[in-house]
């Protein structure tokens, strides 16, 4: 899949929850666009896929080449260089697994997004879309069960309770950690 142009449809974000909505509402449509063409062939696939959503010089906002991943992570190798900033991560969680807990971004996912300072987001085999906020470290809900599709296969109810928004710490009680 060559670039992907995103144009900014601002009605996807009317449904957000405020902190989202705090956001550029631009980078999330572009994030929930990338990811609605994605979701599909990450569930038939089995695999995680990825990149990243930047600002171009005219103020557009483009997503990078995806790139696949594997069942349990992704590392963008898109090309970024063209972009004047890099505004939001995003990545599938590949297909319903029961042994993972993939429908809540996890402890790798939001630290990746610290450390690279930039927004993420996150499409579950449930059919979730989470963002990732960087700065408060915080991982918010924007939609919930098959608001992006969801794995054939998924079993709503089996990885217990999910809250509408984590901390870092929330998510590392919940990993055990």
């Amino acid at each position: 899949m060559k670039h992907l142009f995103l144009a900014a449809a601002l009605a996807s974000a009317a449904t957000a929850p405020q902190s989202v909505l705090a956001q550029d509402a631009a980078e999330l449509s572009a994030a929930r666009q990338v990811l609605l063409q994605l979701q599909p062939r990450s569930f038939a696939e089995n695999l995680e896929y990825c990149g990243y959503v930047g600002r171009m010089p005219d103020g557009s906002l483009t997503a990078t080449e995806v790139t696949r991943g594997d069942a349990w992570g992704c590392l963008s190798r898109g090309d970024e260089s063209r972009f004047v900033e890099i505004v939001a991560s995003f990545h599938t969680h590949a297909a319903f697994d029961r042994a993972a807990d993939s429908e809540v971004p996890s402890t790798d996912d939001m630290r990746g997004d610290i450390e690279e300072q930039v927004n993420g987001y996150v499409a579950t085999p449930g059919g979730r879309l989470w963002y990732i906020d960087w700065q408060r470290q915080v991982a918010t809900q924007v939609c919930g069960l098959g608001c992006m599709g969801q794995d054939p296969n998924f079993i709503p109810g089996d990885a217990g309770p999910i809250a509408q928004s984590y901390t870092l710490q929330d998510l590392m009680r919940r990993e055990g950690r």
